[in-house]
């Protein structure tokens, strides 16, 4: 295993492909930081130069900036880091008749399935390691705050989360390879599910929330119709695991974010309620932000074992001929 580990790793970061997938991510990247550290440094100057309640280097990561926040981009193209790692992982090996001959030498299969996993995954957790870094160090270049020991662990938390998160993707790709015999119908199944489950999964839960909770005025809905309908809008939108990636990110990355409720309980509060709330709320630690995200956190790493465990069962189970 640790063989086919190291050989897939040699031919991860050497192969065209993935280092144009990785310069097009980095690039990206760093366009958004350097958007993002415009916007905090003119907030800092309004400021005088003073802190946001412990989160000034963080909203580097969730600063929109003129695109978008580096969360919501790794939301959104993080997929296709791990899609395009595994997608033709398996059905390129029986294609070229290279599995069969593998196969037919004292090697297991798990061996096989697991070095090729561990490599893969391996790659996504350096590439994400070291685009952190980067990033970080551009932030401490251009924007001159130092991260505390808080807004570390945070971050630290953030990358764990996005290498389950992308390990998803991989697991899936995988498990696509191994049902699918043709690299070019892997690869169009993958983009399928990205977009299905991307874009269609959110619009979904609104068109459900619109259908099951009726306003009598939509111009002018009543505090409890918002409620049933956020609420049933974002119970069918968390199927979606770039959903539950995304609000787990909101959490871990800002101090002052309670999750997914407190949005729907300010959306039917009054001005001065929202503010007397707020007055009183400070900012979380970093356990209690964790405790918040467990749930999205667990979810997350359900949908990461069961891709992998079908890849596993799927392989071992297969035939594979000599060519």
């Amino acid at each position: 295993m640790r063989t086919i580990m190291m050989k897939e790793l040699a031919d991860h970061f050497g192969s065209a492909r993935f280092l144009i997938l990785a310069s097009v991510v980095f690039m990206v990247s760093l366009l958004g930081i350097h958007l993002a550290g415009q916007g905090v440094r003119e907030l800092l100057a309004e400021r005088g130069g003073g802190s946001l309640e412990g989160r000034s280097f963080l909203m580097l990561f969730t600063a929109p900036g003129a695109l978008m926040s580096l969360s919501a981009f790794m939301a959104l193209f993080g997929p296709m880091v791990g899609l395009v790692l595994g997608f033709d992982a398996i059905n390129r090996e029986r294609s070229q008749g290279t599995l069969s001959k593998i196969l037919s030498q004292p090697v297991f299969r798990d061996e096989v399935i697991l070095g090729k996993y561990l490599a893969s995954l391996a790659t996504i957790a350096i590439l994400l390691a070291s685009l952190g870094l980067i990033l970080v160090g551009l932030g401490l270049m251009g924007v001159g705050l130092v991260p505390t020991a808080d807004e570390a662990l945070r971050l630290l938390a953030w990358w764990v989360l996005s290498v389950v998160y992308v390990g998803f993707w991989l697991g899936l790709g995988l498990l696509l390879s191994i049902v699918f015999r043709s690299v070019a119908t892997s690869a169009l199944a993958s983009a399928a599910l990205w977009i299905l489950l991307s874009f269609f999964v959110p619009v979904l839960g609104q068109a459900a929330a619109s259908a099951l909770v009726p306003m009598e005025d939509p111009q002018r809905p009543r505090a409890e119709e918002l409620a049933a309908y956020g609420k049933v809008s974002r119970t069918i939108a968390l199927a979606s695991p770039p959903a539950l990636y995304s609000q787990a990110s909101s959490i871990l990355l800002d101090p002052t974010h309670r999750g997914g409720e407190q949005a729907l309980r300010l959306s039917t509060m009054s001005r001065l309620d929202q503010f007397l709330l707020n007055r009183f709320q400070g900012v979380l630690s970093v356990n209690q932000s964790l405790i918040l995200a467990a749930p999205d956190l667990m979810a997350l790493l359900a949908l990461y074992a069961a891709t992998f465990l079908l890849s596993y069962l799927a392989f071992v189970r297969q035939e594979v001929r000599s060519a």
